[in-house]
């Protein structure tokens, strides 16, 4: 047999969930005019319905102007050819290659000389891929690239090649003209 202290807390347990309960979903006792509380919905959703955050940038295509020592440059990522294919490179297990197509003018007003590969980057998310050699096709390496020595009034194209990862996707072209040091930069978005 229990105590009888027992059955009186069970009763005001059963009481108070009794209560809870028909209060829940229930407007005919509150009066006319009461302020009514609402939640916040706390939905969340499967990893896959949430996108994900897009780099900052112009799309691939566009034209853009950047500063440089003594010049202004103007630049379009033209195309990004993934994979890059019949050029030869050689690429490790695991990897591909990745061709970047890139139209550059000298906008003056000094002359502009830099290093493609160092003045460009290609960016899987956060990753800055490595360049590869080329030695045939589209983005054939040159021994001097079309960076270099760039007068005032200038145009050229060019094209650099990267390794990235089989089944990764480039996000981003980055240009940071003289190597960076020029303090400013310009992305175009891949995807």
């Amino acid at each position: 047999m229990r105590p009888r202290g027992n059955n009186r807390v069970l009763a005001l347990l059963v009481l108070a969930a009794a209560i809870a309960l028909s209060s829940c979903g229930s407007s005919a006792s509150r009066p006319s005019g009461a302020a009514t509380q609402t939640r916040p919905s706390l939905t969340t959703h499967p990893p896959s319905q949430i996108a994900p955050a897009r780099p900052a940038g112009q799309p691939v295509g566009a034209t853009q102007r950047a500063p440089a020592a003594g010049t202004t440059l103007v630049v379009a990522v033209t195309k990004v050819i993934d994979p890059l294919v019949g050029s030869g490179a050689k690429v490790p297990a695991g990897m591909k290659a990745v061709g970047v197509l890139i139209k550059v003018h000298d906008a003056g007003p000094g002359g502009y000389d830099s290093s493609a590969t160092s003045d460009f980057a290609l960016l899987v998310g956060t990753t800055h891929s490595p360049p590869v050699y080329v030695p045939s096709g589209v983005c054939q390496t040159y021994v001097q690239d079309f960076m270099n020595e760039l007068g005032v009034g200038q145009s050229r194209t060019g094209c650099i090649a990267y390794l990235v990862p089989r089944g990764k996707f480039p996000s981003t072209v980055r240009l940071a003209p003289d190597g960076g040091t020029a303090h400013h930069s310009v992305s175009w978005v891949v995807r």
